[in-house]
């Protein structure tokens, strides 16, 4: 028993170890568009996402792309953060009893989204001449090229799931909920790159930073990060429960114990 107990906390610490390396080669990947390493994210069509506040950023050339690149990695934490709180307070825990508040639903959305995304732009690939471009269409084929229209469809992925999730957040506690949520986006990250890796391979005649295959790649694999860390996090305070319930259960029984007759 001690064995199997050891042998499970050291799989619970590589498992986070393994995150953390994982984290941070992504983040290496992404900042190693400051070296011409790779394209990063200006190979997915959130780099043409409408906010004015991005094409300043853009004309600053690598350090725009360091801002762009900061203010996606904040999103990314406190998206996480958002969903492991499951009260009003602002302390990350996961526990037994009490319903999810909404902002851990909204922050599951916004990965689900990402995994929709993703989808997306990979169907799209299978498009006779189907490419992202760095600048107005964004993404053009010999069917149609539209501006804006396809980068919306992220916010309007959000807001559907958002609500697909509020609605279902009422059935259950926040720690099951938290489960099932993660083991929902991991299955659903695997089967993105069933369909996204398939189409990347077959389709080599252009530069793989303007494909909508390399955008379901990037967007699975920021999901898979994404919702890797709160389910390590999950193993850990699934593991404090059970020990609080066992020091309980033994105070229990030491008090009955002092308690019964001499």
């Amino acid at each position: 028993m001690i064995r199997a107990k050891k042998t499970a906390s050291l799989f619970r610490w590589l498992l986070l170890a393994g995150w953390v390396s994982c984290l941070g080669l992504g983040i290496w990947w992404a900042l190693a568009a400051l070296w011409d390493e790779g394209a990063g994210i200006m190979g997915t069509p959130e780099v043409a996402f409408p906010v004015p506040l991005f094409p300043v950023i853009k004309e600053m050339g690598k350090l725009g792309y360091f801002l762009f690149v900061a203010i996606y990695l904040a999103f990314f934490f406190l998206s996480q953060w958002f969903f492991l709180c499951p009260g009003r307070i602002w302390k990350i825990k996961v526990q037994p009893q009490g319903r999810p508040m909404k902002r851990s639903a909204i922050s599951a959305a916004f990965a689900v989204a990402l995994l929709s995304v993703g989808l997306f732009f990979s169907l799209l690939d299978l498009l006779p001449g189907a490419a992202f471009e760095d600048g107005p269409p964004y993404f053009s084929c010999v069917y149609f090229s539209y501006h804006y229209v396809l980068i919306l469809i992220p916010l309007a992925l959000w807001c559907l799931w958002s609500v697909i999730f509020c609605i279902y957040w009422r059935q259950g506690d926040h720690y099951t909920w938290v489960g099932k949520v993660l083991r929902a986006l991991i299955g659903g990250t695997i089967l993105e790159f069933f369909v996204s890796v398939p189409i990347y391979v077959t389709r080599q005649e252009d530069c793989y930073c303007v494909r909508g295959s390399y955008t379901g790649l990037v967007f699975g694999a920021t999901v898979l990060l994404w919702a890797f860390g709160p389910g390590v996090f999950l193993l850990f305070i699934k593991e404090k429960h059970r020990r609080e319930k066992l020091l309980d259960f033994a105070q229990e029984q030491d008090q009955a114990s002092k308690s019964g007759p001499n």
